[in-house]
């Protein structure tokens, strides 16, 4: 047998993306598993017609966890892969990164692609977790088109096209 997960979308605009994760393990446990696919088309945005994944500029914003039975390891994929979050017990936490700022953005170590893995440490029948997590997506802008800032601060994405700034809605 195997451990029951799930997992779903319940956001995905311009600017933001919200996934929920759920699992009843029979202790197996997960290892490395990717969660969400930075490079994925699935998440991936629309903008004048073209369409862009968010990758290594995929902003981790926020957290809601209720973990039981278990410690759920949240990691950065790379090479090796880079700590994201340890979550236990149950909670609701907007990040920052060290400077205040709003998120807490991939750290590019070699090999990051952008994408969330998780793994489960000591998890034992019966043992589960359901977690939502947000991210404001800073989406990659092929050559030529400009490039996509994001205000860690406000949360704001803007495209600068060399023409003159573009502010994205980020709330939808």
């Amino acid at each position: 047998m195997a451990d029951q997960v799930t997992s779903q979308i319940l956001e995905n605009g311009i600017g933001r993306l919200a996934m929920k994760f759920t699992s009843l393990s029979d202790g197996t446990g997960e290892s490395n598993v990717r969660k969400v696919d930075a490079q994925s088309a699935t998440i991936g945005s629309f903008l004048q017609g073209q369409q862009f994944v968010p990758g290594t500029s995929l902003v981790a914003s926020r957290v809601t966890f209720d973990v039981r039975g278990m410690l759920l390891r949240l990691l950065w994929q790379a090479a090796p892969n880079v700590e994201l979050l340890d979550l236990v017990g149950f909670g609701d936490f907007f990040l920052r990164d060290e400077r205040g700022g709003f998120g807490v953005q991939n750290p590019l170590a070699p090999g990051a692609t952008g994408s969330v893995l998780f793994t489960t440490v000591g998890a034992t029948a019966g043992a589960s977790y359901s977690v939502v997590l947000g991210f404001i997506k800073g989406l990659q802008v092929p050559q030529g088109l400009g490039y996509f800032e994001l205000n860690s601060r406000t949360g704001r994405i803007a495209l600068n096209s060399g023409g003159g700034d573009m502010l994205l809605n980020s709330s939808s």
